[in-house]
């Protein structure tokens, strides 16, 4: 599986005890592979987790000798089973991956016997795919965990994402190429970002506007996170087959001279079919009924922080706030979470969801 893995973790793959005491099963249903790791001594009424991948650029495929990344342990350790579904569409698989998760889901059932206690997890991508389990499916779950998750509109997410590769192509004209539409041929590899820092060097006032606007918490990111989206709009554009972002009507602020890229900056319009897809995968409802612990990194460079905010203002207004949590901890990456923090949220969310306190916002305690 490769994930954008210039900027984006993909998965921590190291050996644990407690993956090896599980039976490991692999697949494929209806054109999505399939992991499932079943603890030793696991039977009908246990615990599952049904795990949401984050965004890949090639299909996730799953081996039964892979090794499982220890981002589980935690779980394994209480004797959960996890379950994962590769998804039958690579790139921004909101409508493949949910329809193909829960598909899974009920296989596991049917084969395993139905679980006590479910609960949601994903990353990144993953986490709208937890949110939209949730609302959509809230009898087959107990709770959900997102970790660093793209949880608000993904039309507002990525809209703003192509804003800033449009305000790039003012400050450094011609490094990237055409961006309606981005060229085919466009790779989110390293000669790309390479390509992107050296131009930023040569111009660091660009470059401090540019990381301004964009918010990076460090410059050092932001030439990976620039062809990390840029390819995510490639594979927008293709998917859509048109182009759903625009900043037309957009009034750029927070650079170090506004007005001058407001005048300089090209100005695109979205067609209406394709935002409209965007906007359908996933605009979240705000009908969340079950507990929902959101895990962020402070400094994340791919998926801003505050950005799940939006979806806490929108659960205010739904009346659904009581069930929602945003928590962080100080780190600077996207998705650079240790099993342990893992572990803890997780046990935070199981204890809210079974009649205890429900957990404190801010710092992950």
């Amino acid at each position: 599986m490769r994930c954008l893995s210039i900027i984006v973790l993909c998965s921590l793959l190291a050996s644990n005890a407690f993956a090896a005491t599980a039976a490991t099963e692999t697949g494929s249903l209806e054109g999505a592979s399939y992991r499932v790791d079943v603890p030793a001594g696991w039977k009908k009424g246990g615990g599952l987790v049904v795990f949401f991948h984050g965004y890949s650029d090639e299909p996730v495929a799953y081996a039964k000798d892979d090794r499982l990344s220890p981002m589980f342990d935690p779980v394994l350790r209480e004797g959960y089973a996890v379950i994962q579904s590769g998804y039958s569409r690579p790139g921004w698989a909101i409508e493949q991956g949910s329809a193909d998760s829960e598909r899974l889901r009920r296989w596991f059932v049917a084969k395993h016997g139905a679980p006590g206690h479910t609960y949601a997890m994903g990353m990144s991508m993953g986490g709208s795919l937890t949110v939209h389990a949730l609302e959509t499916h809230p009898d087959a779950y107990d709770g959900g965990l997102s970790l660093c998750g793209a949880i608000e509109p993904s039309d507002r997410m990525m809209q703003r994402d192509f804003a800033v590769r449009a305000a790039f192509d003012y400050y450094f004209p011609g490094v990237l190429g055409e961006l309606v539409p981005v060229p085919a041929t466009f790779a989110a590899d390293q000669p790309t970002a390479v390509r992107v820092a050296r131009a930023m060097r040569a111009d660091p006032k660009a470059s401090a506007s540019l990381r301004a606007l964009y918010g990076a918490g460090d410059m050092d990111n932001l030439p990976g996170v620039i062809a990390a989206i840029t390819y995510d709009i490639k594979e927008m554009q293709q998917r859509t087959r048109g182009n759903p972002f625009g900043n037309a009507d957009l009034v750029y602020t927070g650079s170090t001279d506004d007005d001058a890229l407001n005048d300089g900056v090209r100005r695109y319009r979205a067609d209406p079919k394709a935002a409209a897809y965007v906007s359908r995968w996933y605009t979240p409802s705000g009908k969340l009924t079950r507990p929902l612990l959101a895990l962020h990194d402070t400094r994340d460079p791919l998926v801003i922080a505050s950005s799940a905010f939006e979806y806490a203002l929108m659960l205010q207004r739904t009346g659904h706030a009581d069930n929602f949590v945003q928590q962080y901890v100080k780190r600077e990456g996207h998705c650079v979470f240790t099993p342990e923090q893992i572990g803890k949220a997780f046990d935070s969310l199981v204890e809210w969801t079974r009649g205890g306190k429900r957990p404190p916002s801010g710092a992950q305690p």
